[in-house]
């Protein structure tokens, strides 16, 4: 809990350099780059003092002034539900597939995933969109929308597919690899020769021991997921968290160096959130398979 708590001014002190890249980072008209450390150092020092005021907590979207405590609410659950079930449904899925595949001999059907899996996210979604234009040119047939156009009509299906598949794969992977590495070990040869069911020895001895290496990659898999938020709500133009900072990061008054600090700190407590929901869920397996 303290090294929790102690971590916290670090984090925020990263946040802080991370937004001002953009202003530390200047042309100095001669084809070179110079580092602006004053502008850098004052845009920090007017975010901490303008906290107090409420002044930080302003951005100007078009020519509004707008509070970002009263619109991060709705970016922030549009993101969180995507992710949310991005993150549940993908790690099911590929848990439960990933234990087919490393009993399969399918061999062709893991290729098919592999390089489903190898495939740039943004080339997966353009590819989704296109098939469902395509169908539409053919037949007349609007199978799903391909982006939200307004708040009243926002594409769900393919956003949430985008959302699901992408860590799915990458779970079948990883789950595969662990439990083919389990299969193979003494005790389950063991439980064999005790005359077990197959299934029963899958999940109740080997599942249960390639769980915890689930759990110990939940970093890195949360990794995937924040960095396909950003590619899933632009391609599909879904209002969430991400597209708060790139429709208004560069606003008429220039660099709006608060909102990208509160943006990335917003993006931060989504991460907490989404790893406290996974570890939760897949403790939850755990204490069903270890009975």
């Amino acid at each position: 809990m303290n090294r929790f708590v102690l971590s916290i001014p670090m984090v925020f002190i990263l946040v802080l350099i991370m937004a001002a890249l953009p202003l530390l980072l200047q042309p100095d008209g001669s084809h070179s780059i110079r580092l602006d450390w004053p502008q850098s150092a004052a845009s920090m020092k007017d975010y901490v003092s303008g906290i107090a005021t409420g002044e930080s907590f302003r951005f100007l979207s078009g020519q509004n002034t707008l509070s970002f405590w009263e619109q991060v609410g709705s970016y922030f659950s549009i993101s969180f539900g995507y992710l949310a079930c991005g993150a549940l449904i993908g790690t099911t899925i590929g848990v439960l597939i990933g234990v087919y595949f490393s009993l399969s001999r399918a061999e062709w059907l893991k290729r098919i995933v592999e390089f489903s899996g190898a495939m740039p996210d943004f080339v997966s979604i353009l590819l989704l969109q296109f098939l469902v234009v395509f169908v539409a040119s053919k037949t007349g047939v609007v199978l799903f929308q391909i982006a939200t156009l307004s708040v009243k009509e926002p594409a769900v299906v393919l956003p949430l597919a985008s959302s699901i598949l992408i860590p799915a794969s990458y779970m079948i992977r990883n789950v595969t690899m662990q439990m083919t590495y389990t299969l193979a070990e003494d005790y389950i040869g063991f439980a064999k020769a005790r005359g077990l069911r197959k299934l029963y020895i899958v999940f109740y001895h080997a599942l249960p021991n390639v769980l915890p290496f689930i759990r110990a990659d939940l970093h890195k898999f949360l990794g995937i997921l924040i960095g396909n938020i950003f590619i899933v709500e632009y391609l599909y133009n879904l209002h969430g968290l991400t597209m708060l900072l790139f429709s208004n990061v560069y606003s008429s008054g220039g660099y709006q160096f608060p909102l990208v600090v509160n943006g990335l700190l917003s993006l931060l407590v989504l991460y907490a959130v989404i790893y406290a929901l996974l570890k939760t869920y897949l403790w939850g397996w755990e204490k069903v398979l270890s009975r």
